[in-house]
């Protein structure tokens, strides 16, 4: 991820999780789970069924805050600074941010 890229993932629910398809990356309900799933309802009204996720590697305006716990599976294990909300974040992050980033910031927008 370029040092000032924000990306853009359009989110909707399948059951109680959070999921997003990617045609660039042959992504296909990709779900948030582990914690990620209740993370993003967290954000949202209640009975919201789509919403778009923004992601950066860099502080944005509105934007919240994930901090990495550990690597694991792959992955990384990360806590919301502001809740205290506890996730895990798959090997696909990977293709977004290049790794498993000390810091990752988003915003969860409702449609």
């Amino acid at each position: 991820m370029k040092s000032n890229s924000i990306i853009t993932l359009n989110l909707y629910k399948s059951g109680t999780t959070w999921c997003f398809d990617d045609d660039v990356f042959a992504i296909k309900r990709e779900p948030f789970v582990l914690g990620m799933s209740e993370i993003i309802t967290s954000y949202l009204p209640e009975n919201t069924e789509t919403c778009t996720l923004l992601a950066s590697n860099n502080e944005f305006p509105n934007s919240s805050h994930l901090r990495l716990d550990k690597e694991e599976a792959n992955g990384g294990w990360y806590t919301v600074t502001d809740t205290g909300m506890k996730g895990w974040l798959c090997p696909v992050t990977r293709i977004y941010m290049q790794g498993i980033p000390e810091n990752i910031y988003f915003q969860i927008i409702a449609k």
